[in-house]
């Protein structure tokens, strides 16, 4: 065996000769130069964004409001971004369809945020995804994240698919290589037809049905196979899966030639990697040159050695490398890549946050006093940038290993594809057990083909979008009669008072106001006249084209080979309803039926028609043939009286089936994509609730980027834009004073939410709650990052009695 020397020095990238076995140097390899050189380029000018939104809490029920803090960060140092200055946050129901959308405006890669869920809304797996038009330039998939509506959270990191069938595995050599005479860790994963790990044991034996070796999973259905595959035998595994099922399946077939990129991650301190080529590859590439590249959180590494001996080893330090995937390629001599391998470092670098409550017990409503102290990896104080979350944890129960944290978010899960189950595991309590099982992770669900062809090919795409810092406006000029004004005045004023902004259109009448920042729904007025001074002009507005390839991830599903499939939308899905103090009540269960678009008896409005309402109702009062408005409740006309004795129509909106009664006002008029009447015998499809009609709603998919309330004259054009949405505050009683308000009864499950707060340059910041009605433990999460990119992630439980 041949021991490679590499000396790891701070530099973004060290090219270093190493020496074979004769002492002679090694000729410097040109193409693993241009490798890594492209790889820098990429790097550089394709610097990656993260979001990862903070929740105040584990689930939600109707009526409530979902709090959060972005934390965006930008290249693989997660450094608070400043690149850009937007980010867009969707609320998605269960039938993929926008429900809520809102821009935020970031400063320092932080905003805050929520969404006000309705009194009356469907259960299920909602999702909250949120991302910048950088990141869909890049390709990037945008943070999702499942948010459970009136029931407990789900496991995992995105939506869980139900689907019946058989398990199955899955077996992935390491490095990517199975060759005969080389031992070799084969990883695997079981999982179950709805794709959660299922643990299995089994016996590979061969060809002569011999006994080759034992395995069982370790974790989540997942673990090791070593195996050493002799040329000319095949082999089989006899499966016993957890759930009493039994199958054989064939192991992978090795190759006859080959060489293998083994990595021991074993050693907190150090990183052992072994390049073993079998004979038949090793007298065919004797004494050839190979290298290989260590990319880590964007620092580039490189050695070059020439095959001289069939084992190769180095020995790497772990203090070198920050904590996160490390991704080890090895190259041939043409600088093609033949094998990968994922490992993911943890090291003592994190933020280290401290709470302490100033009483180790609480009366129901007492005051508590939080202190916090940030601290980086040298155990140096430094300003943060911090959220704090207190739940009852009695009422929004929490599975520790479940959760979705700032750490499994950032270092572990956006960097993989796929859902990653129970995230938190990892990196809550570490030990030997969650690296080893953190390690066959990166062997199965990090384990990818080969994704260097944008290196390799040197092939710079045109970018789609930059980064956004502020809204534009856009528009066109035209006189009277139809023709383009060219260099004609326009002046764009809010109508609040404030600065007059003015541009000159070009020849075809067009104007821009970019970069602007303005707030949610802010009215402005655009004068437009010609250039002779004139104001026979009409102005209309464009709206900023929508957001879309917006990559999502991949939903909880049976692994590949096994089929999945989404909620079934023929299934019953429960309604629930809130009271006034937004207490989830009993839920009305309903059996969805799907529409048959081809008979609809009106197809009566689309997106255009309804963008430039205030209000869904007002947008389709009169506009709906025989259908009247009763503060937002819909009816049929001819079923109208004065006791309304026919009964309000059927609301459906994306295949979900609304209680009787529902206001249409509930959704936002810019958000809806088309309106549709079913009468008479088209209604029947839904029985007799749909005796009174149905009013069928579809949802946009992605947001609308301007609601415009045109009132127009010439010259002059009054618009409301869609601009930065200003976060609510989180309301927490005060009890110190005694008030009315001591009276009612205090059942919140959410005691206390706080999304700025700042630590100070000891590092040291405090704050101030008061307890609910509920005793039992209540759970403190606190989650932030410094201005080096150190994240960090801290729980306090404390009891009230």
């Amino acid at each position: 065996m041949k021991k490679i020397v590499l000396s790891l020095l701070a530099a973004w990238y060290c090219s270093v000769p190493v020496f074979s076995q004769n002492n002679k140097p090694v000729s410097p390899s040109v193409s693993l130069d241009a490798v890594v050189s492209r790889l820098q380029t990429l790097s550089a000018s394709k610097a990656v964004e993260k979001v990862y939104l903070h929740l105040n809490k584990p689930y939600y029920n109707a009526g409530d409001t979902i709090y959060f803090k972005a934390y965006v960060t930008l290249g693989e140092q997660h450094e608070p971004s400043k690149l850009s200055g937007m980010l867009h946050v969707d609320l998605v129901n269960p039938s993929d369809s926008l429900l809520q959308t809102i821009t935020l405006q970031m400063v320092n890669g932080l905003a805050a945020g929520d969404f006000s869920l309705p009194g009356i809304l469907p259960g299920g797996a909602y999702r909250i995804r949120a991302y910048t038009k950088w990141m869909i330039d890049n390709g990037q998939s945008s943070f999702d994240r499942q948010v459970n509506v009136n029931g407990r959270a789900f496991a995992g990191n995105k939506a869980l698919v139900v689907k019946a069938g058989k398990p199955n595995i899955a077996f992935f050599p390491e490095g990517g290589s199975f060759v005969n005479g080389i031992p070799t860790k084969l990883a695997f994963k079981a999982v179950s037809a709805n794709g959660p790990g299922l643990d299995v044991k089994g016996v590979v034996v061969d060809n002569s049905n011999a006994e080759v070796t034992r395995f069982e999973s370790k974790h989540l259905g997942m673990g090791l196979i070593f195996i050493t595959a002799e040329a000319g035998k095949t082999y089989k595994a006899n499966l016993t899966y957890a759930d009493g099922t039994k199958a054989i399946v064939d192991l992978p077939k090795a190759d006859n030639e080959g060489i293998t990129l083994m990595v021991n991650n074993d050693n907190p301190d150090k990183l052992g990697i072994e390049i073993n080529a079998n004979k038949a590859y090793y007298l065919k590439n004797k004494n050839k040159e190979i290298g290989i590249i260590i990319y880590s959180a964007g620092s580039i590494r490189s050695v070059k050695t020439v095959l001289d001996n069939q084992v190769l080893d180095l020995n790497l330090n772990k203090k070198d490398f920050k904590t996160g995937i490390t991704r080890i390629t090895l190259f041939s001599e043409q600088g093609e890549p033949l094998n990968e391998r994922l490992v993911f470092i943890q090291n003592p670098d994190l933020l280290t946050i401290t709470s302490v409550s100033d009483k180790p017990l609480y009366p129901v409503r007492g005051k508590v006093h939080i202190a916090i102290n940030t601290k980086n990896k040298n155990g140096e104080a430094v300003k943060s940038y911090l959220s704090a979350s207190i739940i009852d944890a009695g009422k929004a129960s929490v599975t520790g290993d479940d959760e979705n944290s700032i750490l499994s978010s950032l270092l572990l899960t956006s960097d993989l594809k796929g859902v990653i189950e129970q995230p938190n595991y990892y990196f809550a309590d570490v030990s030997n057990d969650t690296r080893f099982n953190l390690d066959v992770l990166m062997l199965t669900q990090g384990y990818r083909h080969f994704e260097w062809k944008q290196v390799l090919n040197d092939n710079n795409t045109a970018a789609v979008y930059t980064a956004e810092n502020g809204f534009d406006v856009s528009g066109q000029v035209k006189t009277i009669s139809g023709k383009p004004v060219d260099g004609g005045m326009v002046t764009l004023m809010p109508q609040a008072g404030g600065a007059l902004l003015t541009q000159t259109t070009d020849q075809d009448g067009n104007f821009t106001f970019k970069n602007l920042v303005y707030d949610d729904k802010t009215p402005f007025m655009i004068q437009a006249k010609t250039a002779e001074g004139k104001s026979n002009t009409k102005i209309s507005i464009s709206l900023a084209k929508a957001l879309t390839n917006i990559k999502t991830g991949d939903l909880m599903g049976p692994a590949q080979g096994v089929n999945g499939a989404g909620f079934d939308k023929t299934t019953q899905q429960p309604v629930y309803i809130a009271d006034a103090n937004s207490r989830a009540l009993n839920a009305v269960t309903i059996n969805e039926r799907g529409i048959n678009a081809g008979k609809l008896t009106t197809e009566v409005l689309g997106k255009n028609n309804l963008r430039d309402q205030s209000t869904l109702s007002n947008g389709l009062q009169g506009r709906l043939n025989g259908v009247v408005l009763r503060q937002g409740v819909p009816y049929l006309a001819d079923k109208v009286n004065p006791a309304m004795q026919g009964g309000p129509m059927l609301i459906v909106v994306d295949d979900t089936v609304l209680p009787a009664g529902t206001s249409i006002d509930n959704y936002n008029a810019a958000d809806v994509e088309s309106v549709n009447v079913l009468k008479n015998n088209d209604a029947t499809i839904y029985g007799v609730r749909g005796a009174n009609g149905v009013l069928v709603l579809k949802m946009r998919k992605t947001q609308a980027p301007v609601v415009s309330n045109n009132v127009m004259s010439p010259g002059l054009l009054y618009f409301t834009a869609r601009g930065f949405y200003k976060a609510r505050t989180f309301y927490s009683p005060v009890y110190e004073a005694s008030t009315g308000a001591d009276k009612k009864p205090d059942a919140r499950t959410a005691i206390y939410w706080n999304p700025d707060i700042v630590t100070d340059k000891d590092g040291n910041a405090s704050f101030d709650f008061f307890n609910a009605d509920s005793k039992g433990n209540y759970r403190l999460v606190m989650e932030g990052i410094d201005e080096a990119g150190n994240i960090g992630r801290s729980i306090l439980t404390y009891k009230v009695q």
